[in-house]
C-alpha cells in the first residue's frame, strides 16, 4: 500500500510540480548516472526551497528514497504519522531545543538500519533553509549519519555518498521559473575507515569538508551577497544569447547552467579584484533595467533579434493567434482558475518567510488541481452523462489550463512590443540609449566564447 502511494504520488508530483516550474529530468537533470543503484546511499543537497527542494530531489532520483526533515513538523500526531508514511523522518536541530538533541540518536539508529537494508536517504546538509544561490557551511550531521551507519557493519557497508546540487533561477518563488537539479559523482564514505579509527573528530570534519567542496561544485555560487541583483540581471540580460553562442540549448538547463556559472564567476572576480568597477556595474545593470521598466518593456524586446522579428508579419500573427485561441483560453481559464489562484492568494496572505511560497504554492495548486479536475468532471458527468463527452473534458481541462498559461505569455509579449513601439514614437533617444546600454554591458561582462 505504502509502495503504491509513493508511486502515484511520485509520478502525481512529477507532473504538476513540473508544471510549476519550467522542468523534465531530459532538459533540467545532469548526472543520473551517478546515482547508484543496490546499494546505501546518502543524497546530500543543499536547501534553498523549503519542502520543494525534497519534492524535486525525491520526484528526480530513479529510486525509492525517504527525506530526513527538521523536527518541528512532526509535533502534531496526525501530522507525524502521515509524514512517516510518504518516507519522512525527523533530524532534531538546536533551534527545537537542546533537550531534544538526543532524539537524534534514535533517528540515527533507524538511518542505520535503512542503510543496511541498501534504501537511499536525502538529507540537506547545510541543516537550515535560506533562499540565496550560495552554499552555507555544512553541519556534521551527515557526517555522524555516515559515520554511524559503517562503524555499525566494520566499514562494509558500502555506503555511497552523492552530492546534489538544486539549482532555481533567481526568483524560485515565481510561477514558471526554472530549476535544474544536478547529481555529482558519488564518493565512499568506507574511504575514511583508517582516519576515523584513529580520530572520529577529525575523520568527520574532514568528510564535511569534502562534501562541502563536491557540493559547491553542482551549484551556483555568487559569493557576494552584493551581487545577487547584478547576477540576476546579467542572466535577464544574457543568459540566452550566451549560451546560445556557446553552442547550448537555451531551453536546456544543462547548457544554462554553465553560463550561470560564469556569470556568477565574473561577478566574484570583479569583487574581489577590482571593487569599484564591479561597483560601477551593479549601478549600470540596476539602471538599466529600471529604465526598461519604466517604459513597460522587458529586456528580451530590446535584443536584436527580437527587434529584427519585429513587423507587419509578426502584429498579423499574434492577431490571427489570439482571434483563433480565444475560446480555448475562455474555457481553460474558468476550468483552472480556483487552483492557479487560491494557493497565490493564501501564500501571500499568510506565509512570512519567502522559502515557504513556491512549496505552499506548487503543493496547494497540485492537489488544489486534482480535486477541481476530480470534481469539475463529475458535475460533467452528472449533467450530460455522456461518457464520451466525460472522457473530453477531462483531458481538455488540463490541456486547456496549458494553453491559457502560454496565451498569457503570448499576451505579455505583444503588450511588450506595442509599449516599445510606442517609447520608439514618444521618444526614440530614450530607447537608442537603452540599446547602447545593453551594449555597453554586454561587452563589459563578455567572457570568453567556447
Amino acid at each position: 500500500m505504502q509502495l503504491l502511494f509513493h508511486l502515484w504520488l511520485k509520478h502525481t508530483l512529477h507532473f504538476l510540480v513540473g508544471f510549476f516550474y519550467r522542468y523534465s529530468r531530459r532538459l533540467h537533470v545532469t548526472g543520473h548516472e551517478n546515482v547508484p543503484h543496490g546499494v546505501p546511499l546518502l543524497l546530500c543537497s543543499n536547501h534553498p526551497n523549503a519542502f520543494m527542494d525534497a519534492i524535486i530531489v525525491g520526484m528526480t532520483v530513479k529510486r525509492r528514497s525517504w527525506f530526513l526533515v527538521r523536527s518541528d513538523v512532526f509535533r502534531k500526531k496526525w501530522m507525524a504519522a502521515a509524514f512517516e508514511f510518504i518516507g519522512m523522518l525527523p533530524i532534531y536541530r538546536l533551534q527545537e531545543g537542546a533537550e531534544n538533541l538526543a532524539k537524534n540518536d534514535e533517528t540515527f539508529a533507524r538511518c542505520t538500519a535503512m542503510l543496511e537494508r541498501k534504501k537511499a536517504i536525502i538529507i540537506f546538509s547545510e541543516g537550515l533553509c535560506i533562499q540565496e544561490r550560495r552554499l552555507r557551511k555544512l553541519k556534521k550531521g551527515t557526517a555522524r549519519i555516515a559515520f554511524t551507519a559503517e562503524e555499525a557493519n566494520n566499514f562494509q557497508l558500502g555506503l555511497q555518498i552523492v552530492p546534489v546540487g538544486i539549482n532555481y533561477s533567481s526568483t524560485p518563488w515565481k510561477f514558471r521559473t526554472t530549476v535544474h537539479v544536478r547529481f555529482g559523482k558519488p564518493f565512499a564514505a568506507a574511504d575514511y575507515a583508517d582516519m576515523y579509527r584513529e580520530s572520529p573528530a577529525k575523520a568527520v570534519n574532514q568528510f564535511t569538508r569534502e562534501l562541502e567542496t563536491r557540493m559547491a561544485e553542482e551549484i551556483v555560487i555568487i559569493e557576494n551577497k552584493e551581487d545577487d541583483e547584478m547576477v540576476a540581471g546579467l542572466e535577464e540580460m544574457f543568459l540566452r544569447e550566451r549560451t546560445r553562442e556557446a553552442g547550448g540549448n537555451p531551453s536546456n538547463q544543462c547548457d544554462t547552467h554553465l553560463t550561470s556559472v560564469k556569470l556568477a564567476q565574473l561577478a566574484g572576480t570583479l569583487s574581489r579584484t577590482q571593487p569599484e568597477k564591479a561597483e560601477a556595474l551593479r549601478h549600470k545593470v540596476k539602471d538599466y533595467l529600471a529604465r526598461v521598466h519604466d517604459l513597460g518593456i522587458r529586456d528580451w524586446n530590446l535584443r536584436p533579434s527580437s527587434i529584427e522579428k519585429m513587423g507587419s508579419a509578426d502584429v498579423l500573427g499574434d492577431a490571427a493567434f489570439f482571434t483563433l485561441g480565444f475560446p480555448v483560453w475562455i474555457f481553460g481559464v474558468i476550468t483552472n482558475y480556483i487552483p492557479y489562484k487560491v494557493p497565490y492568494l493564501l501564500t501571500q496572505k499568510i506565509v512570512k518567510h519567502i522559502e515557504w511560497h513556491a512549496s505552499i504554492n506548487a503543493t496547494v495548486g497540485a492537489f488544489l488541481w486534482l480535486l477541481c479536475w476530480g470534481l469539475e468532471s463529475l458535475a460533467v458527468a452528472l449533467l450530460f452523462r455522456n461518457w464520451w463527452l466525460l472522457a473530453a473534458f477531462m483531458l481538455a481541462m488540463p490541456l486547456s489550463g496549458m494553453f491559457a498559461q502560454y496565451y498569457y505569455v503570448r499576451i505579455r509579449r505583444s503588450n511588450g512590443k506595442s509599449a516599445l513601439l510606442a517609447a520608439m514614437r514618444k521618444n526614440k533617444a530614450e530607447v537608442e540609449a537603452l540599446i547602447n546600454l545593453r551594449h555597453e554591458i554586454d561587452l563589459e561582462t563578455a567572457f570568453p566564447r567556447s
